[in-house]
């Protein structure tokens, strides 16, 4: 695939990422952004996979301004792509694949207050059992999200990377 076509699809498949998030934002943390990046770090190379994860979270940047979540949304996001691009060879169907996004989505917003353990654990830990429902939200969200849309998804984006 040409370098003009590769370029074209990474910032097509990074403005999905921000499509998708935009239009399920009525519904707290139910997005497609988790497993869409799983799908990408399955089947893409690694470095265009941060790449489109990289510029996903500039858009949100560019989309809600600067704050104390911009920084661990690179990390998170990023570190997504990482774990899923090593475990390609573990999660081999899609309940496995579930229970990973699933977990994924539990743990995000305890990463977020980390942040906090500047000021105190109280303030850390308050953070954290603040957003606990939301995260909970969250970890159901993706689990479902993978069962129902992984098989078909899976096949597409594969058929999509299939020359890359």
């Amino acid at each position: 695939m040409s370098k003009i076509k590769e370029m074209t699809l990474i910032a097509l498949l990074s403005a999905i990422l921000t499509i998708s998030k935009e239009i399920l934002a009525f519904l707290p943390n139910i997005e497609l952004v988790s497993f869409l990046l799983i799908l990408f770090a399955r089947h893409f190379k690694l470095a265009h996979s941060l790449l489109i994860a990289t510029i996903f979270c500039f858009l949100q940047i560019v989309l809600y301004g600067f704050g104390d979540w911009s920084i661990m949304y690179f990390i998170m996001w990023n570190g997504l792509v990482l774990i899923s691009y090593h475990t390609k060879n573990i999660f081999k169907n899609e309940y496995q694949l579930a229970l990973f996004s699933g977990a994924f989505g539990l743990v995000f917003g305890m990463f977020f207050s980390f942040f906090y353990l500047i000021f105190s654990f109280e303030a850390a830990l308050a953070y954290w059992l603040k957003g606990l429902f939301f995260d909970l939200i969250h970890g159901v969200g993706n689990y479902l999200i993978m069962l129902v849309l992984y098989e078909k998804t899976d096949k597409y984006i594969g058929e999509i990377f299939k020359d890359l």
